[in-house]
């Protein structure tokens, strides 16, 4: 079995209870079986990754076929980029980040690891490019304007660009795990328009 054929496994067994928590039983038992289907039909047409961004093709084909599984069985509710959001981040990130904004929180310099840890420093895991940052000077903070994102244009490329804020929202989450050293400002994203998507990480 590959490593990513693994990773597929693990995440859609850790999204079970998660969609089991948000929409029921029956509901998530079809979600499941019908996000499958749609996984596979978009596996075969996107082009491979290797390495981390293999990871990162995984993670949006994930959010992907479950919004067309769930627009199947909600039928375009309005607050279905919502729940998505909700339930890839108690289905996964929320236990892994929790483990990393614990040891941020009881180091020497929680706001510098935190950045190289779970902020937009961590260039092996948000590699540019296919990232491109331009360094905005902040006082009391560091801040980017990010120029081009791969979730962004791989949503964008499927028509269906509103769910890129399912993703863009994990930077609000995680950030929230270290309260007493980090604040994020975000006020522009390429998903609503406009021309960089804003970090701006405010040291407290």
């Amino acid at each position: 079995m590959s490593n990513l054929k693994f990773y597929i496994i693990s995440f859609i067994f850790k999204l079970k209870p998660a969609l089991k928590h948000e929409m029921g039983k029956d509901s998530s038992r079809r979600i499941i079986n019908r996000m499958k289907d749609y996984y596979k039909e978009i596996d075969k047409r996107k082009p491979k990754e290797k390495g981390i961004m293999g990871f990162h093709r995984m993670f949006l084909i994930v959010g992907l076929s479950l919004y067309r599984a769930m627009q199947d069985e909600l039928d375009k509710k309005d607050d279905l980029v919502e729940k998505i959001h909700k339930i890839i981040w108690e289905c996964r990130m929320r236990k892994l980040t929790g483990i990393l904004a614990f040891f941020v929180r009881r180091s020497k310099n929680p706001y510098n690891l935190y950045l190289r840890l779970l902020g937009p420093k961590n260039e092996r895991f948000f590699l540019c490019p296919p990232w491109e940052k331009v360094e905005v000077e902040l006082e009391n903070g560091i801040g980017w304007h990010q120029m081009k994102c791969p979730y962004y244009d791989f949503f964008k490329d499927e028509g269906v660009v509103e769910l890129t804020k399912a993703y863009c929202d994990l930077d609000k989450r995680i950030a929230e795990l270290v309260p007493d050293h980090i604040e994020l400002k975000r006020q522009h994203t390429l998903a609503k328009g406009d021309n960089w998507c804003d970090f701006y990480y405010y040291q407290k």
